[in-house]
Protein backbone atom coordinates (compact mmCIF):
# COMPACT_ATOMS: atom_id res chain seq x y z
CA UNK A 1 0.00 0.00 0.00
CA UNK A 2 2.58 2.49 0.78
CA UNK A 3 0.25 6.01 1.34
CA UNK A 4 -2.99 5.74 2.41
CA UNK A 5 -5.93 8.30 1.62
CA UNK A 6 -7.60 10.24 4.30
CA UNK A 7 -10.44 7.75 3.94
CA UNK A 8 -8.73 5.04 4.42
CA UNK A 9 -7.20 6.00 7.85
CA UNK A 10 -10.40 6.85 9.22
CA UNK A 11 -12.13 3.51 8.20
CA UNK A 12 -8.88 1.68 9.92
CA UNK A 13 -10.18 2.73 13.17
CA UNK A 14 -13.63 1.36 12.81
CA UNK A 15 -11.50 -1.78 14.33
CA UNK A 16 -13.91 -2.48 17.53
CA UNK A 17 -11.27 -0.61 20.11
CA UNK A 18 -12.36 0.28 23.35
CA UNK A 19 -12.71 4.44 23.99
CA UNK A 20 -14.09 6.13 26.90
CA UNK A 21 -14.62 9.81 27.38
CA UNK A 22 -16.86 11.56 29.92
CA UNK A 23 -17.84 8.82 31.41
CA UNK A 24 -19.21 7.27 28.00
CA UNK A 25 -18.53 4.44 25.30
CA UNK A 26 -17.42 5.89 22.00
CA UNK A 27 -18.91 3.19 19.36
CA UNK A 28 -17.14 5.49 16.42
CA UNK A 29 -14.24 7.84 16.95
CA UNK A 30 -14.37 9.12 13.28
CA UNK A 31 -17.94 10.86 14.40
CA UNK A 32 -17.34 11.88 18.08
CA UNK A 33 -17.55 15.50 18.48
CA UNK A 34 -14.36 15.53 20.40
CA UNK A 35 -12.55 12.53 19.40
CA UNK A 36 -13.44 13.47 15.91
CA UNK A 37 -11.81 16.41 15.97
CA UNK A 38 -8.60 14.79 16.83
CA UNK A 39 -9.28 11.93 14.05
CA UNK A 40 -9.18 14.76 11.55
CA UNK A 41 -6.55 16.44 12.70
CA UNK A 42 -4.02 12.88 12.32
CA UNK A 43 -6.02 12.84 9.25
CA UNK A 44 -4.40 16.10 7.96
CA UNK A 45 -0.47 13.68 7.45
CA UNK A 46 -2.46 11.64 4.97
CA UNK A 47 -4.50 14.40 3.17
CA UNK A 48 -0.08 16.14 3.11
CA UNK A 49 1.04 13.16 1.29
CA UNK A 50 -1.45 12.67 -0.94
CA UNK A 51 -1.10 16.56 -1.44
CA UNK A 52 -0.99 17.22 -5.63
CA UNK A 53 1.68 20.41 -4.84
CA UNK A 54 4.79 18.45 -5.81
CA UNK A 55 6.84 20.53 -3.36
CA UNK A 56 4.67 19.05 -0.11
CA UNK A 57 4.46 15.76 -1.91
CA UNK A 58 8.95 15.22 -2.04
CA UNK A 59 8.71 16.67 1.70
CA UNK A 60 6.26 14.05 2.81
CA UNK A 61 6.91 11.22 0.60
CA UNK A 62 9.92 9.22 0.04
CA UNK A 63 11.20 6.10 -1.98
CA UNK A 64 11.72 3.47 -0.09
CA UNK A 65 15.24 2.16 0.64
CA UNK A 66 15.01 -0.86 -0.91
CA UNK A 67 11.67 -1.25 -2.96
CA UNK A 68 11.39 2.26 -4.15
CA UNK A 69 7.79 2.34 -3.48
CA UNK A 70 6.45 5.31 -1.94
CA UNK A 71 6.54 5.79 1.44
CA UNK A 72 5.75 8.64 4.30
CA UNK A 73 9.37 10.25 5.09
CA UNK A 74 9.02 9.53 9.08
CA UNK A 75 9.49 5.90 7.94
CA UNK A 76 13.09 6.88 7.07
CA UNK A 77 15.32 6.01 10.34
CA UNK A 78 18.04 9.04 10.16
CA UNK A 79 20.77 8.72 8.69
CA UNK A 80 22.22 12.27 9.29
CA UNK A 81 22.16 15.97 10.12
CA UNK A 82 20.14 16.27 6.49
CA UNK A 83 17.56 13.57 7.71
CA UNK A 84 17.20 15.53 10.90
CA UNK A 85 17.01 18.68 9.12
CA UNK A 86 14.06 17.57 7.16
CA UNK A 87 12.27 16.08 9.71
CA UNK A 88 12.23 19.24 11.38
CA UNK A 89 10.91 21.19 8.40
CA UNK A 90 7.97 17.99 8.22
CA UNK A 91 6.77 18.64 11.28
CA UNK A 92 6.71 22.60 10.95
CA UNK A 93 5.24 22.94 7.53
CA UNK A 94 2.67 20.45 8.85
CA UNK A 95 1.12 23.18 11.29
CA UNK A 96 1.75 25.63 8.51
CA UNK A 97 -0.22 23.61 6.16
CA UNK A 98 -3.19 22.32 8.19
CA UNK A 99 -3.64 24.68 10.78
CA UNK A 100 -2.36 21.73 13.71
CA UNK A 101 -0.27 19.42 14.05
CA UNK A 102 -1.09 15.98 12.63
CA UNK A 103 1.26 14.29 15.44
CA UNK A 104 0.54 10.77 13.75
CA UNK A 105 4.11 9.44 13.36
CA UNK A 106 6.29 11.61 15.05
CA UNK A 107 6.33 10.34 18.41
CA UNK A 108 5.88 6.77 17.58
CA UNK A 109 8.93 6.96 15.43
CA UNK A 110 10.56 8.56 18.24
CA UNK A 111 10.06 5.52 20.00
CA UNK A 112 10.87 3.31 17.35
CA UNK A 113 14.08 4.99 16.81
CA UNK A 114 15.09 4.84 20.54
CA UNK A 115 14.52 1.16 19.70
CA UNK A 116 16.45 0.82 16.77
CA UNK A 117 19.66 2.51 19.38
CA UNK A 118 19.23 0.44 22.08
CA UNK A 119 18.89 -2.88 20.18
CA UNK A 120 21.91 -2.04 18.43
CA UNK A 121 23.41 -1.33 21.37
CA UNK A 122 22.47 -4.23 23.42
CA UNK A 123 23.74 -6.48 20.15
CA UNK A 124 20.63 -8.82 20.19
CA UNK A 125 19.38 -9.89 16.91
CA UNK A 126 16.18 -10.75 17.24
CA UNK A 127 15.29 -7.31 18.87
CA UNK A 128 16.95 -5.57 16.06
CA UNK A 129 14.83 -8.05 13.13
CA UNK A 130 11.70 -7.36 15.24
CA UNK A 131 12.19 -3.20 15.19
CA UNK A 132 13.25 -3.69 11.67
CA UNK A 133 9.97 -6.12 10.52
CA UNK A 134 7.97 -3.40 12.91
CA UNK A 135 8.99 -0.67 10.95
CA UNK A 136 8.46 -2.57 7.21
CA UNK A 137 4.92 -3.01 8.42
CA UNK A 138 4.20 0.59 9.35
CA UNK A 139 5.79 1.64 6.09
CA UNK A 140 3.60 -1.28 4.18
CA UNK A 141 0.37 -0.34 5.71
CA UNK A 142 1.18 3.32 6.85
CA UNK A 143 0.42 3.48 9.98
CA UNK A 144 -0.42 6.46 12.49
CA UNK A 145 1.18 5.65 15.38
CA UNK A 146 1.38 7.07 19.42
CA UNK A 147 3.98 6.88 21.96
CA UNK A 148 3.39 5.10 25.58
CA UNK A 149 6.22 6.21 28.04
CA UNK A 150 4.78 7.87 31.00
CA UNK A 151 3.73 5.40 33.72
CA UNK A 152 0.90 6.55 36.32
CA UNK A 153 3.36 5.74 38.76
CA UNK A 154 1.80 5.97 42.06
CA UNK A 155 3.29 7.14 45.11
CA UNK A 156 6.76 8.81 43.79
CA UNK A 157 8.62 8.22 46.32
CA UNK A 158 8.53 4.90 45.83
CA UNK A 159 10.37 2.35 43.15
CA UNK A 160 8.26 0.75 40.41
CA UNK A 161 8.54 -2.44 42.65
CA UNK A 162 7.78 -0.79 46.19
CA UNK A 163 4.58 0.57 45.27
CA UNK A 164 1.08 -0.23 46.46
CA UNK A 165 -0.41 -1.66 43.41
CA UNK A 166 2.87 -3.15 41.44
CA UNK A 167 0.74 -2.56 37.83
CA UNK A 168 1.18 1.45 38.73
CA UNK A 169 4.50 0.86 36.21
CA UNK A 170 3.48 -0.98 33.25
CA UNK A 171 5.44 -4.56 33.57
CA UNK A 172 5.53 -7.97 32.23
CA UNK A 173 3.14 -10.48 34.40
CA UNK A 174 3.70 -13.92 32.32
CA UNK A 175 5.58 -15.21 29.69
CA UNK A 176 5.75 -18.45 27.32
CA UNK A 177 6.80 -19.50 23.98
CA UNK A 178 4.26 -17.42 22.15
CA UNK A 179 4.69 -13.67 23.84
CA UNK A 180 4.47 -11.98 27.18
CA UNK A 181 1.56 -10.47 28.88
CA UNK A 182 1.34 -7.45 30.49
CA UNK A 183 -0.35 -5.51 32.47
CA UNK A 184 -0.26 -1.33 33.93
CA UNK A 185 -1.16 1.81 32.39
CA UNK A 186 0.63 4.63 30.46
CA UNK A 187 -0.95 8.39 30.88
CA UNK A 188 -0.79 11.55 28.95
CA UNK A 189 -0.50 9.38 25.91
CA UNK A 190 -1.65 12.02 22.73
CA UNK A 191 -3.29 11.17 19.65
CA UNK A 192 -3.77 7.49 21.92
CA UNK A 193 -7.40 7.00 20.91
CA UNK A 194 -6.87 7.36 17.11
CA UNK A 195 -3.74 5.55 17.05
CA UNK A 196 -3.43 1.98 15.10
CA UNK A 197 0.00 0.93 16.07
CA UNK A 198 0.62 1.90 20.21
CA UNK A 199 4.39 1.74 21.11
CA UNK A 200 5.65 1.08 24.45
CA UNK A 201 9.04 2.08 25.83
CA UNK A 202 9.71 2.48 29.70
CA UNK A 203 9.58 5.41 31.43
CA UNK A 204 12.53 5.79 33.71
CA UNK A 205 15.80 3.71 34.31
CA UNK A 206 15.06 0.28 36.42
CA UNK A 207 16.91 -2.39 38.75
CA UNK A 208 17.81 -5.69 38.43
CA UNK A 209 15.00 -6.40 40.45
CA UNK A 210 12.89 -4.53 38.64
CA UNK A 211 13.26 -6.48 35.39
CA UNK A 212 9.92 -7.01 34.81
CA UNK A 213 9.22 -3.46 33.97
CA UNK A 214 12.13 -2.85 31.75
CA UNK A 215 9.83 -3.66 28.86
CA UNK A 216 9.18 -2.42 24.85
CA UNK A 217 6.77 -3.59 22.60
CA UNK A 218 4.27 -2.53 19.54
CA UNK A 219 0.60 -3.76 20.10
CA UNK A 220 -2.34 -2.48 17.70
CA UNK A 221 -4.60 -0.04 19.27
CA UNK A 222 -7.68 -2.64 19.24
CA UNK A 223 -5.46 -5.61 20.68
CA UNK A 224 -8.00 -7.42 23.65
CA UNK A 225 -7.24 -5.77 27.45
CA UNK A 226 -6.26 -2.49 25.62
CA UNK A 227 -8.83 0.37 27.01
CA UNK A 228 -8.54 4.32 26.68
CA UNK A 229 -9.88 6.76 28.72
CA UNK A 230 -9.87 10.21 27.00
CA UNK A 231 -9.49 13.41 28.05
CA UNK A 232 -12.12 15.91 27.12
CA UNK A 233 -11.25 18.72 24.68
CA UNK A 234 -13.28 21.09 23.02
CA UNK A 235 -14.81 20.14 19.81
CA UNK A 236 -15.25 22.29 16.92
CA UNK A 237 -15.61 26.22 16.82
CA UNK A 238 -18.49 27.72 18.25
CA UNK A 239 -21.08 30.81 16.92
CA UNK A 240 -19.87 32.92 19.47
CA UNK A 241 -16.13 33.03 18.07
CA UNK A 242 -14.28 34.68 15.77
CA UNK A 243 -12.22 32.31 14.14
CA UNK A 244 -10.02 31.24 10.65
CA UNK A 245 -11.71 29.39 7.95
CA UNK A 246 -10.48 26.01 8.87
CA UNK A 247 -11.85 23.42 11.33
CA UNK A 248 -10.34 23.17 14.85
CA UNK A 249 -7.26 21.09 15.00
CA UNK A 250 -6.58 19.42 18.31
CA UNK A 251 -5.41 16.65 19.67
CA UNK A 252 -6.24 14.14 22.68
CA UNK A 253 -4.29 12.63 24.88
CA UNK A 254 -5.95 9.53 26.75
CA UNK A 255 -4.37 6.79 29.62
CA UNK A 256 -3.97 3.80 28.15
CA UNK A 257 -4.97 1.11 30.28
CA UNK A 258 -3.27 -2.63 29.59
CA UNK A 259 -5.22 -5.24 30.57
CA UNK A 260 -3.28 -8.37 31.00
CA UNK A 261 -2.62 -7.73 27.28
CA UNK A 262 -0.63 -10.55 25.14
CA UNK A 263 1.95 -9.09 23.48
CA UNK A 264 3.83 -12.19 20.78
CA UNK A 265 7.55 -12.07 20.61
CA UNK A 266 8.13 -10.71 17.35
CA UNK A 267 6.52 -7.18 18.76
CA UNK A 268 8.88 -6.98 21.44
CA UNK A 269 12.16 -4.78 21.33
CA UNK A 270 13.14 -5.29 25.00
CA UNK A 271 12.21 -7.85 27.86
CA UNK A 272 13.80 -7.80 31.22
CA UNK A 273 17.28 -5.97 30.07
CA UNK A 274 17.23 -3.66 32.90
CA UNK A 275 20.71 -2.37 32.07
CA UNK A 276 19.24 -0.94 28.87
CA UNK A 277 16.38 0.71 30.46
CA UNK A 278 17.43 4.00 30.78
CA UNK A 279 19.26 4.34 27.61
CA UNK A 280 16.26 3.33 25.94
CA UNK A 281 13.88 6.00 27.90
CA UNK A 282 16.93 8.69 27.18
CA UNK A 283 17.11 8.19 23.74
CA UNK A 284 13.62 8.40 23.28
CA UNK A 285 13.62 11.32 25.46
CA UNK A 286 16.23 12.64 23.20
CA UNK A 287 14.39 12.24 19.88
CA UNK A 288 11.14 13.42 21.35
CA UNK A 289 12.20 16.45 22.65
CA UNK A 290 13.79 17.47 19.31
CA UNK A 291 10.10 16.42 17.65
CA UNK A 292 8.55 18.72 20.64
CA UNK A 293 11.15 21.99 19.94
CA UNK A 294 10.67 21.54 16.05
CA UNK A 295 6.45 21.93 16.56
CA UNK A 296 6.76 24.55 19.12
CA UNK A 297 8.80 26.67 16.71
CA UNK A 298 5.90 27.80 13.94
CA UNK A 299 3.63 27.99 17.09
CA UNK A 300 5.62 30.46 19.61
CA UNK A 301 5.61 32.45 16.58
CA UNK A 302 2.00 32.57 15.77
CA UNK A 303 1.89 33.55 19.65
CA UNK A 304 4.20 36.22 19.03
CA UNK A 305 2.72 37.41 15.78
CA UNK A 306 -0.53 38.12 17.77
CA UNK A 307 1.25 40.22 20.35
CA UNK A 308 3.23 42.44 17.28
CA UNK A 309 -0.19 42.73 15.30
CA UNK A 310 -2.45 43.58 18.86
CA UNK A 311 0.66 46.07 19.62
CA UNK A 312 -0.06 47.86 16.35
CA UNK A 313 -3.66 47.58 16.60
CA UNK A 314 -3.83 49.24 19.92
CA UNK A 315 -1.37 51.86 17.98
CA UNK A 316 1.33 51.21 20.91
CA UNK A 317 3.74 49.72 18.20
CA UNK A 318 6.33 53.03 19.16
CA UNK A 319 6.12 53.13 23.04
CA UNK A 320 9.22 51.88 24.64
CA UNK A 321 8.35 49.22 27.15
CA UNK A 322 6.17 47.41 24.53
CA UNK A 323 8.70 47.26 22.07
CA UNK A 324 10.84 46.26 24.40
CA UNK A 325 8.60 43.37 25.25
CA UNK A 326 9.21 42.95 21.58
CA UNK A 327 12.45 42.26 21.68
CA UNK A 328 12.08 39.55 24.43
CA UNK A 329 9.37 38.27 22.88
CA UNK A 330 11.70 38.11 19.40
CA UNK A 331 14.66 36.37 21.53
CA UNK A 332 12.74 33.91 23.05
CA UNK A 333 11.65 32.93 19.42
CA UNK A 334 14.81 32.47 17.82
CA UNK A 335 16.49 31.65 20.09
CA UNK A 336 14.32 28.57 20.43
CA UNK A 337 14.53 28.49 15.99
CA UNK A 338 18.52 28.27 16.57
CA UNK A 339 18.85 25.89 19.28
CA UNK A 340 16.79 23.01 17.07
CA UNK A 341 18.21 24.33 14.27
CA UNK A 342 21.68 23.40 15.80
CA UNK A 343 20.52 20.11 17.48
CA UNK A 344 19.93 18.78 13.81
CA UNK A 345 22.88 20.41 12.70
CA UNK A 346 25.34 17.97 15.24
CA UNK A 347 23.79 14.73 15.76
CA UNK A 348 25.09 12.42 17.80
CA UNK A 349 25.73 8.66 15.67
CA UNK A 350 24.64 5.23 17.41
CA UNK A 351 26.30 2.94 14.71
CA UNK A 352 24.25 4.49 11.11
CA UNK A 353 21.52 5.71 13.50
CA UNK A 354 21.61 9.79 13.69
CA UNK A 355 20.49 10.96 17.07
CA UNK A 356 19.68 14.73 17.60
CA UNK A 357 22.59 16.40 19.37
CA UNK A 358 20.81 15.49 23.23
CA UNK A 359 22.67 18.81 25.08
CA UNK A 360 21.41 20.66 22.64
CA UNK A 361 18.05 19.38 22.00
CA UNK A 362 17.44 19.52 25.85
CA UNK A 363 18.84 22.80 25.97
CA UNK A 364 15.96 24.16 23.55
CA UNK A 365 13.45 22.54 25.93
CA UNK A 366 14.24 23.79 28.54
CA UNK A 367 14.51 27.15 26.92
CA UNK A 368 10.92 26.58 25.83
CA UNK A 369 9.34 25.70 29.19
CA UNK A 370 11.09 28.01 31.70
CA UNK A 371 10.58 31.25 29.96
CA UNK A 372 6.99 30.08 28.60
CA UNK A 373 4.75 31.58 31.37
CA UNK A 374 6.98 35.13 30.96
CA UNK A 375 6.33 34.89 27.25
CA UNK A 376 2.97 34.52 27.65
CA UNK A 377 2.67 37.25 30.02
CA UNK A 378 4.55 39.77 27.51
CA UNK A 379 1.71 38.65 25.45
CA UNK A 380 -0.94 39.75 27.63
CA UNK A 381 0.30 42.71 28.67
CA UNK A 382 0.94 43.88 24.95
CA UNK A 383 -2.94 43.09 24.00
CA UNK A 384 -4.66 44.14 27.22
CA UNK A 385 -7.15 43.10 29.19
CA UNK A 386 -9.49 43.28 26.45
CA UNK A 387 -8.20 39.11 26.17
CA UNK A 388 -10.77 38.45 29.16
CA UNK A 389 -13.60 41.03 28.68
CA UNK A 390 -14.38 41.05 25.08
CA UNK A 391 -17.57 40.64 23.65
CA UNK A 392 -18.22 37.40 21.30
CA UNK A 393 -19.18 36.93 17.17
CA UNK A 394 -22.88 36.88 18.23
CA UNK A 395 -22.64 39.93 19.88
CA UNK A 396 -20.89 41.90 16.73
CA UNK A 397 -23.58 39.92 14.70
CA UNK A 398 -26.87 41.32 16.57
CA UNK A 399 -27.64 44.61 14.85
CA UNK A 400 -29.18 45.94 18.01
CA UNK A 401 -25.72 46.27 19.89
CA UNK A 402 -23.41 46.06 16.53
CA UNK A 403 -22.67 49.61 16.30
CA UNK A 404 -21.66 50.15 19.86
CA UNK A 405 -19.40 47.85 19.24
CA UNK A 406 -17.73 49.01 15.88
CA UNK A 407 -18.11 52.37 17.10
CA UNK A 408 -16.47 51.79 20.96
CA UNK A 409 -14.01 48.75 20.22
CA UNK A 410 -11.93 50.43 17.27
CA UNK A 411 -8.42 51.39 17.93
CA UNK A 412 -5.46 52.75 15.84
CA UNK A 413 -7.60 54.09 12.42
CA UNK A 414 -5.37 51.79 10.31
CA UNK A 415 -7.49 49.14 10.98
CA UNK A 416 -10.94 48.00 11.38
CA UNK A 417 -12.90 47.07 14.36
CA UNK A 418 -13.55 43.58 13.27
CA UNK A 419 -10.21 42.90 12.64
CA UNK A 420 -9.06 44.08 15.80
CA UNK A 421 -11.49 41.76 17.11
CA UNK A 422 -10.48 38.90 15.14
CA UNK A 423 -6.92 39.74 16.44
CA UNK A 424 -8.29 39.58 20.06
CA UNK A 425 -10.04 36.45 19.47
CA UNK A 426 -7.30 35.00 18.13
CA UNK A 427 -5.02 35.97 21.23
CA UNK A 428 -7.44 35.12 23.16
CA UNK A 429 -7.56 31.06 22.19
CA UNK A 430 -3.83 31.35 23.01
CA UNK A 431 -2.68 33.48 26.13
CA UNK A 432 -6.62 33.51 27.54
CA UNK A 433 -8.28 30.10 27.57
CA UNK A 434 -8.98 26.93 28.22
CA UNK A 435 -7.15 26.03 25.94
CA UNK A 436 -3.97 28.13 26.69
CA UNK A 437 -4.23 27.21 30.26
CA UNK A 438 -3.93 23.50 29.16
CA UNK A 439 -1.12 24.44 27.27
CA UNK A 440 0.84 26.41 30.12
CA UNK A 441 1.19 23.29 31.91
CA UNK A 442 1.93 20.43 29.29
CA UNK A 443 5.21 22.93 28.29
CA UNK A 444 6.36 22.47 31.70
CA UNK A 445 5.35 18.97 31.93
CA UNK A 446 5.49 17.24 28.24
CA UNK A 447 8.34 15.90 27.01
CA UNK A 448 9.74 15.52 30.08
CA UNK A 449 9.87 17.99 33.07
CA UNK A 450 12.40 21.23 33.51
CA UNK A 451 14.09 18.60 36.39
CA UNK A 452 14.53 16.54 33.74
CA UNK A 453 15.92 18.41 30.92
CA UNK A 454 18.42 19.68 33.37
CA UNK A 455 19.90 16.14 34.54
CA UNK A 456 20.60 15.24 30.70
CA UNK A 457 22.41 19.03 30.17
CA UNK A 458 24.69 17.75 33.27
CA UNK A 459 25.44 14.58 31.83
CA UNK A 460 26.05 15.82 28.41
CA UNK A 461 27.63 19.03 29.88
CA UNK A 462 31.70 18.73 29.53
CA UNK A 463 32.05 20.32 33.06
CA UNK A 464 35.86 18.53 32.98
CA UNK A 465 36.50 20.38 30.57
CA UNK A 466 35.21 23.88 32.26
CA UNK A 467 37.28 23.14 35.08
CA UNK A 468 40.61 22.01 33.53
CA UNK A 469 40.18 25.48 31.36
CA UNK A 470 39.69 27.08 34.89
CA UNK A 471 42.64 25.48 36.31
CA UNK A 472 44.83 26.36 33.46
CA UNK A 473 43.82 30.03 34.08
CA UNK A 474 44.08 29.78 37.33
CA UNK A 475 47.79 28.33 36.70
CA UNK A 476 46.91 24.99 38.80
CA UNK A 477 48.49 22.03 37.05
CA UNK A 478 46.66 18.67 36.88
CA UNK A 479 47.64 16.05 39.07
Amino acid sequence: MGIRTVEQYKQSLKDGRRVYIRGEKVDDVTTHPILGVSVDTVAQGFALTASADPEIRKLFVVPHPKTGEPINRYFVTPRNAEDLTLRTKMIQQSIELTGGLPFGKDIGTDCLNAAFVVAGQMGKKQYQENAMNFLEHVRKHDLAMCGAVTCVKGDRSKEPSQQKHPDYYLHVVDKNKDGIVVKGAKIHITSAPVANEIIVVPTRQMRESEADYAVSFAIPANSKGIVFICRAGRGQWSAHEFHPDYPVRELTEAMIVFDNVFVPWDRVFMCGEWQFSMLIAYTFATFHRFTAISYKVPSVEAMAGCAVAMAEYNGLEKVGHVRDKLADIAGYVETLRALTNAAAKDPVMYGDIAVPNPLIANMAKLHFSSKYHEFVKWIQDICGGILATTPDRKDWENPEIHDYLEHYLGGSAKFSTEDRLRMIHAAQRMVCSNESAFHEVTTVHAEGSMAAQKMMILAESPLKKYKEKAKRAAGIKSA
